[in-house]
This record gives C-alpha cells, structure tokens and sequence, in this order.
C-alpha cells in the first residue's frame, strides 16, 4: 500500500495584527493506491487546486486548514491485512486458483476438425461463446453456434472443480463433441471425443480430428495446478 501526498501548507497561521496573502497557484493532491493479494484493489484520491487569490486581513485571528479523510479506505486494507494474517494459507490458495482459471481460460478454443474441399483446408473451431467458427488461411467467421448445429445426446458428467462435461453430435463433421462448461455455463474446453464415420454432404476429402477429448484436457490443466 502506498499513500502520497503533495501539499504545500496544510496549516495557515496568521497573526493578530494584519496578513497579507497572495497565491498564484498551489495544490494539493492525495491519493491512495493498494492492492493486497490480488482480494483488494483500491485507487482513490483527492486533487483541490487554488490559482491567483490576493487576500488582505487585518486583527483576525484565523486558520485555514485541508482535512482528507481517506480512513474508510485505509480500514478495507487493514481488515484485509487482519484476514490474511489469520489465514496465510489464502494467499497460496488464491494464487493456485488464479493460475488455474488461466490455464483453463487459455485453452478456451477447441478445434473440431478439419475439412478438405477442392484443395483448399476448413478448418472448425469452437470458441468461449459456442460460435462454430471456420478458418480458411487466416480468415475467421462465424458459421453456426453449438446450440443450433449440434445435437446434445444426453450424456454429461462432472470433471472436477465445478466443470460439466456434456457431449454432442456435430453432424456436419461426423463427431461427437466434448464441450466442457463451468459453474456459470460458459464454454472453457471443446474437443471431439470420436468421429462417427459420417460428414456432410457435398463435402469432398478427408476429416481429420482431435485425438485428446475434453476430460483429458482438463485434467493435464488441473494436474500441472
């Protein structure tokens, strides 16, 4: 956690008798920068600025003072300092977490297959969002969604750390797909479980498949976390 503060008088004293004072600029800039364990990220601040003030006073007794209250802020960070001064061990766990969402979100994209067709290679993929996605080269677009072009056969089972593996037929390349979804529903893994032996028809050549399924992948994620 760092606090910085750039003030040029927090206090204005002034005499009894008679104060003259002249500002062409001053400010005041206080902020508040913390990140603890990747559980608290806090970045707040306050600027207040004063330009060409001319001020005269005369038998007064007066002060002038700038008050910032940040301790609401600085009371977050220290209870999450408590926290893990309790339990060090969260520290590890959160790190192990996070290394494993990142393995896994890395590995979104499953490739289907692929599809030879008057010398040129299609190539299908499927991406976090279930687009069915074909690449020619280096040209990507979408072409259908798993929800309307594959046909869900009913078999599903848990992989381990809240993830659903469910299994699906994707005609069009004669597979069976295996698309592994997370607690919230969202796609972390697809990759064909077999071909069936039958493709679309008008297409010419050879599929050529992805010969490691889904559970697989996921648990090379999970054993290297």
């Amino acid at each position: 956690m760092s606090t910085t503060s750039v003030v040029s008088s927090p206090h204005l004293q002034l005499p009894d008798t008679q104060a003259v004072l002249t500002v062409l600029a001053t400010l005041a800039d206080i902020n508040l920068n913390a990140n603890v364990a990747k559980l608290v990220t806090i970045n707040a601040g306050v600027q207040v600025g004063i330009t060409k003030v001319n001020l005269t006073i005369a038998d007064v007794d007066a002060q002038l003072e700038l008050i910032v209250r940040l301790g609401h802020l600085a009371d977050i960070v220290e209870r999450v300092f408590q926290s893990l001064d309790l339990n060090p061990l969260l520290i590890n766990t959160l790190n192990g977490v996070t290394a494993a969402l990142d393995n896994v979100v890395g590995e979104v994209d499953g490739l289907l297959g692929s599809i030879t067709q008057g010398g040129t290679t299609l190539s299908f993929l499927v991406d976090n969002l279930g687009n069915i996605v074909q690449q020619v080269g280096g040209t990507s677009s979408i072409v259908g969604n798993y929800l309307q072009n594959m046909t869900y056969t009913g078999t599903s089972q848990s992989v381990g750390n809240g993830l659903t593996q469910k299994t699906y037929s994707y005609s069009a390349l004669g597979s069976l797909v295996n698309i592994v979804f997370n607690s919230a529903g969202q796609i972390v893994q697809a990759a064909v479980a077999k071909a069936t032996g039958s493709g679309s028809s008008g297409s010419s050549g050879s599929v050529s498949n992805s010969t490691q399924s889904a559970t697989a992948a996921v648990s090379s994620v999970l054993a290297r976390n």
